[in-house]
């Protein structure tokens, strides 16, 4: 099939970018054409066999962007001559297969919990536009039922696109994200490097993994730890990823936790994160998937994770992980954690869990999926 995919960014770090290129990559090795519509490309290693065409649009503030590429990128695709379209997110003003991790109206929905509309976080929240603009594209696509296919990632997210948007809940299937297996492993060299690096030698080291502060549940982890510290001395959080560091080192002080907290930043080798980690923490108020619990797990890792992540599905409750059933309540992360210090699972049992989840198996799915939205637009 001649296939393009629209996301604004294609590269190989990020969530809907990393899983958007492994589709590319995997559906041309299958013998399909593939062409990419971005506003920003940053190819590598085995998208050699893929076109690139870059979009217009607005790029900044990302409101703008959000409102301008949907129009700039269906012009673009209307011109190519394509058997199918997929669209990573409501990007394309056609007919197309739609890959939602899920969809932004339920995310909205529990991120407002417990935050007054009059406060200057509802405030600020609800006046900005970026969210507005998204909600919109969605009621315009998901609410018409103008997919050929709606593509969600785990069985919450499915359920919550059907929710709000049910006249496309016909058209909504789950396929989850994939792992590649080679990549995340078990990296004993990398887990003594950074577990010195961390000055965390003798601890035990709690992992999290976030690019947002209060959307990741960081606030909660934080309360929760402290009664963590009491019980375990010896515990310690590292914070990876790209949230913004002085806000975290900020939270760390004002819950008295700092002298237990590592603020890693951006970890080029994630895996190796994983591999130096006891534990991974992932207490987020909602997440459509979530790769580091599969991540974490293919690296022998044990979670602890909210069950409104796509990706806690991947856990077995109480063998490789627990799962975190209300990520609000410090109490109910403080006690899921120090059940996680708990575990004892070999790493390879932890792994074992998620080798159904290995790319190759996924884009069997994703290819069954496709051949089924080109057979229905056919129609």
């Amino acid at each position: 099939m001649r296939i393009g995919v629209v996301i604004s960014t294609y590269r190989r770090w990020g969530g809907l970018e990393r899983v958007s290129g492994e589709w590319a990559r995997g559906l041309a090795a299958r013998g399909h054409d593939l062409t990419v519509f971005s506003q920003t490309a940053e190819p590598g290693p085995g998208d050699e066999p893929i076109t690139f065409v870059p979009v217009g649009g607005m790029r900044s503030p990302i409101a703008a962007r959000a409102a301008t590429f949907p129009r700039a990128v269906t012009k673009s695709v209307r011109r190519a001559s394509l058997d199918l379209v997929v669209s990573f997110g409501c990007s394309v003003l056609i007919p197309a297969v739609v890959r939602l991790h899920g969809a932004h109206a339920p995310w909205w929905e529990i991120a407002n919990r417990n935050v007054p509309a009059t406060s200057v976080e509802g405030l600020r929240r609800r006046l900005n536009p970026h969210h507005r603009v998204i909600l919109k594209l969605e009621r315009r696509v998901l609410g018409s039922g103008l997919p050929l296919a709606v593509l969600a990632a785990a069985d919450v997210a499915a359920a919550d696109i059907k929710r709000f948007y049910p006249r496309s809940a016909p058209l909504v299937e789950v396929v989850p994200d994939g792992i590649d297996l080679e990549s995340f492993a078990f990296d004993p060299a990398g887990r003594e490097s950074l577990r010195t690096a961390w000055n965390a030698t003798d601890s035990f080291v709690v992992l999290t993994v976030a690019t947002e502060v209060r959307r990741k549940g960081l606030d909660t982890l934080f309360r929760a730890f402290r009664r963590v510290m009491r019980e375990r001395s010896d515990a310690v959080l590292v914070i990876a990823g790209t949230a913004n560091r002085d806000a975290v080192a900020n939270l760390a002080r004002e819950f008295g936790i700092e002298a237990h907290v590592r603020v890693a930043g951006f970890v080029p080798d994630i895996a190796a994160a994983y591999s130096a980690a006891d534990l991974l923490a992932f207490p987020t108020i909602y997440e459509h998937w979530g790769l580091p619990i599969v991540e974490s797990l293919a690296c022998g890792t044990p979670v602890v994770a909210s069950a409104l992540a796509g990706a806690s599905q991947g856990i077995e409750d109480g063998r490789t992980g627990f799962l975190i059933r209300d990520p609000f309540d410090e109490s109910d992360v403080a006690t899921s954690v120090l059940r996680g210090l708990r575990l004892d699972i070999a790493r390879d049992e932890c792994r074992a869990t998620v080798e159904p989840m290995a790319w190759p198996r996924v884009l069997d799915l994703v290819e069954k999926a496709l051949i089924r939205a080109r057979e229905r637009a056919a129609r």
